[in-house]
């Protein structure tokens, strides 16, 4: 059929004029293979003229080396001696697919068949038209794949137990020559019929794919492949089945992105584990083989089952009774009360029967059965085992009964609760209940007790006539704390209360009709409830415990409150401040803290107020930026609960009232200057102190600065400035004449000083230091406040007479002196040189009349 084509085609081209063009192909290459393995390289021809069968020819040339004939498909001495020996034992061949293909094959790759393959074909045509060769580059890369098994108890053979899990591991490691080279890896089952199945691969796209029949299994997490570090594969394996017994191995595989798409192009397979399943067992136990209980009791008997199995199965229990006195020996009866848990992978589980009244004696039986898992999701039992028989045996006797009542609160007061409790003892598991009773105070004439209610053993409420108001009210409570503990509250006790009270305890026996019989009824001793009737006090004082000078500061007052013969008080507090002043006729301003501890306001906000409770009986009122002066008062209402639990005003108290008073706002600051010497002499040096004092709420001096200046007085309505500094500690001084120095400094944050060296005459007069604040707000903004000018402090410069005119007495003696030695010199060289006369004789004359008018 395939020939008549060929020749109704060739005729049809002949009639047309058809042009043949023949047509080599090879795979597009280079195509990359690895040492060691082997490859098929395919050819082709198409579109040529002559026989239908076409013969080809392949030669190989190595890099930059001649070409080799390899084979051919029409002559066998086509072969070159070097490849004769390879070809003649098959490890090269050619095999024909069809007339015009046929596969190249090299069965073991080395290094040196690295190169260029070119399939020829000779030609068949009329014509020369097309090509005759086609050309691919075969790459051979080194094997530089390992792969190994784990070492440890993942290797050799396991045994794994029906519904368990295991896990197997295998290493590979790929030392990539080339980028596009990856791994892939494949889990592989050989069961025992000798077939091999996948189980789950990792493929060289980094894509997990399930094998088939795990696809659901794989979906569920119960099969999965986990990479452990960078060369590790793990198998893991949950629930396992029958079909999951067999040896497994691990197959690596590497591919490269050839033109064509990815190819692989290399495979190794390791055996690592064989799984081997084991079934399950069971094993069924009981830890007593006789249990005695009392007749109408709870029986309470157990089984301990235990199983092998490691995956989670479900574990059903059910106990079967052999009683002579219902169905007779031999015939058991399966009973309802034990309980199955929850499906586990724990080994042993231990199953209760509960019984609530043991009537019979026989033999129990605990039979289990154990349920694992189906592939379809439903459970299968596997397996089923009973234990030994238990034997029950029946005690009749009567527990004793002591019963002994308490007080747990008394009051002290009307309205306050009573608790009472009647404990039971000797026995143990036995149905009890109890009746209260009250005896009157002798003054009421009570006949004989009355019953305030009963607690039966159906745990059911029986009222008493008299208390059937209160209990179905609340008032009064019957209740049971415990099996052996009754307790009998009052809530708010009255004066027709106080008398006698006292217990009956009663043990209770099931008969096997369900009925109920006492068997055994004890009273206790008789507890007297009394008290003394006082009046309500209250005692409220308030003190100041911080106070504020000035308007902004932050004003404290504390409330304290003793109460007596109040039972258990609870308090709302009220402080209430009346203006004084022009504003006082605005009305009161209430600040109220509820007993529930919630704040009320009542008028106008006066401030920033708080009202706490520090501790019982002790209330702390805190009024924050205090702008108006007033007078407050603390007023305590103490409450108490009454009857049905309401609560009750019981008294009420206002203390001592607190005066608020201020007569400043904000800070004030006073300047004062001092001198310690404002008379000195002239030259010495003269200080002053600009002291600044601060009035109002407490700053921190970092919040302050100021800029000082200090000024002189000079004669007429003159004022010099000195020196200043400002608040950044900037000295701006000026000279006042031409000798006397100044100098300004801060001695401490509120004090600066003044200094005068050398002072004169005209340094004398008034000082006096102007002083302008600065305050840091709390926003981090500096305010200027008002400028202040201190006191003038007068300065007096004093002569020192003794140092006056020390040196001109000193100079005008010495000159004095040496000018009376010169003229005595002077004197004294003219006389006795340059003046001297010849003595001239004088006439002698009578003296005594002269002397006697002298002497007169």
């Amino acid at each position: 059929m395939r020939l008549t084509g060929r020749l109704f085609f060739l005729l049809f081209c002949f009639r047309a004029g058809c042009v043949w063009s023949r047509s080599v192909h090879v795979p597009s290459g280079p195509m990359v293979r690895v040492e060691g393995t082997s490859v098929s390289i395919p050819c082709n021809v198409s579109d040529y003229e002559g026989p239908l069968e076409q013969n080809f020819e392949w030669t190989f040339s190595s890099s930059g080396g001649s070409s080799v004939t390899v084979l051919s498909t029409f002559d066998p001495t086509f072969t070159a001696p070097s490849y004769a020996e390879r070809v003649s034992a098959r490890g090269i061949q050619l095999e024909r697919l069809s007339h015009n293909v046929v596969l190249f094959h090299i069965g073991v790759l080395s290094k040196s068949d690295e190169g260029e393959y070119t399939c020829s074909t000779p030609s068949t045509d009329a014509t020369i038209s097309g090509n005759y060769e086609d050309k691919v580059r075969l790459r051979v890369i080194p094997d530089t794949l390992t792969v190994w098994r784990t070492k440890g108890r993942q290797t050799g053979s396991r045994t794994v137990t029906e519904g368990g899990s295991f896990q197997l591991q295998c290493q590979a490691l790929l030392d990539d020559l080339l980028e596009h080279t990856h791994l892939s890896l494949t889990w592989q089952l050989q069961g025992p019929e000798g077939t091999a199945s996948d189980v789950l691969s990792l493929s060289h796209l980094g894509r997990f794919q399930a094998g088939p029949g795990y696809e659901e299994r794989y979906s569920s997490g119960k099969v999965r492949l986990d990479t452990v570090g960078g060369d590790g594969y793990r198998l893991t394996v949950d629930g396992v089945r029958s079909s999951d017994v067999g040896e497994y191995s691990c197959v690596v595989r590497t591919w490269v992105l050839d033109p064509q798409g990815w190819a692989q192009i290399q495979e190794k397979k390791i055996s690592v584990s064989r799984i081997e399943m084991e079934s399950i067992r069971i094993n069924v136990t009981v830890p007593a083989s006789v249990v005695s209980v009392n007749l109408g009791e709870p029986l309470l008997l157990s089984c301990l089952v235990w199983h092998n199995s490691a995956g989670p199965v479900y574990t059903r229990v059910r106990w079967f009774q052999s009683s002579d006195l219902k169905t007779g020996p031999g015939e058991p009866q399966e009973l309802l009360g034990g309980h199955d848990l929850d499906p586990t992978h724990e080994g042993a589980s231990t199953h209760l029967l509960e019984v609530p009244r043991g009537w019979d004696t026989g033999d129990y039986t605990c039979q289990a059965t154990v349920w694992a898992p189906s592939s379809n999701g439903t459970w299968h039992p596997v397996i089923e085992k009973s234990s030994e028989p238990i034997k029950v045996l029946l005690n009749l006797t009567v527990p004793e009964l002591e019963v002994s009542l308490n007080a747990t609160l008394i009051p002290q007061f009307s309205e306050e609760p009573t608790e009472l409790v009647c404990h039971m003892t000797g026995s143990d598991g036995a149905r009890l209940s109890v009746s209260w009773y009250y005896t009157p105070s002798p003054q009421n004439r009570a006949p004989q007790p009355l019953l305030l209610g009963t607690l039966d053993q159906d745990w059911m409420v029986h009222v008493g006539d008299h208390y059937k108001e209160r209990l179905e009210s609340g008032g009064v409570i019957l209740s049971r704390k415990s099996p052996q503990t009754f307790v009998l509250r009052i809530q708010w006790t009255s004066n027709g209360d106080r008398g006698q009270y006292h217990c009956v305890g009663t043990v209770w026996h099931q008969q096997q009709n369900e009925s109920w019989t006492p068997s055994r009824e004890v009273a206790s001793n008789p507890l007297s409830i009394s008290w003394e009737q006082e009046e309500y006090l209250l005692k409220v004082k308030a003190s100041v415990t911080k106070a504020v000078a000035t308007s902004g500061g932050t004003f404290e007052m504390q409330c304290y409150v003793v109460a007596q013969n109040i039972p258990s008080p609870r308090y709302s507090v009220q402080v209430t401040m009346e203006r004084s002043g022009p504003h006082g006729a605005s009305g009161p301003q209430v600040l109220l803290l509820s007993r529930e501890g919630v704040t009320h306001r009542k008028g106008e906000s006066f401030g920033k107020a708080a009202l706490e409770k520090v501790k019982e009986g002790e209330y702390r009122f805190r009024l924050y930026q205090a702008q108006e002066a007033g007078t407050y008062l603390c007023s305590v209402t103490a409450w108490t609960q009454g009857g049905g639990g309401g609560w009750r005003e019981a008294k009420n108290q206002t203390s001592n009232p607190v005066a608020l008073q201020f007569q400043t706002s904000g800070l004030m600051f006073n300047v004062t200057a001092h001198s310690d010497s404002p008379s000195i002499y002239q030259g010495d040096r003269a200080e002053f102190w600009c002291i600044i004092t601060m009035g109002g709420p407490g700053v921190d001096t970092d919040s302050l600065a100021f800029d000082v200046s200090w000024f002189a007085q000079r004669p007429g309505p003159t004022v010099v400035l000195l020196v200043s500094v400002d608040r950044w500690a900037q000295v701006e001084q000026r000279r006042r004449n031409g000798s006397s120095e100044v100098a300004i400094e801060r001695v401490s944050p509120m004090e600066f000083r003044l200094r005068i060296f050398g002072t004169e005459e005209d340094d004398g007069g008034g000082h006096f230091c102007s002083v302008t604040p600065w305050v840091l707000s709390g926003t981090g903004v500096w305010s200027r406040q008002s400028v202040l000018t201190s006191n003038v402090i007068s300065l007096s410069v004093r002569m020192d007479l003794l140092n006056t005119f020390k040196y001109p007495l000193l100079l005008g003696g010495t000159m004095a002196v040496l000018v009376g030695l010169l003229s005595c010199l002077i004197g004294y060289c003219s006389s006795r040189f340059c003046c001297k006369a010849k003595p001239v004789p004088e006439p002698r004359k009578e003296h005594r009349r002269l002397m006697s008018m002298e002497l007169d």
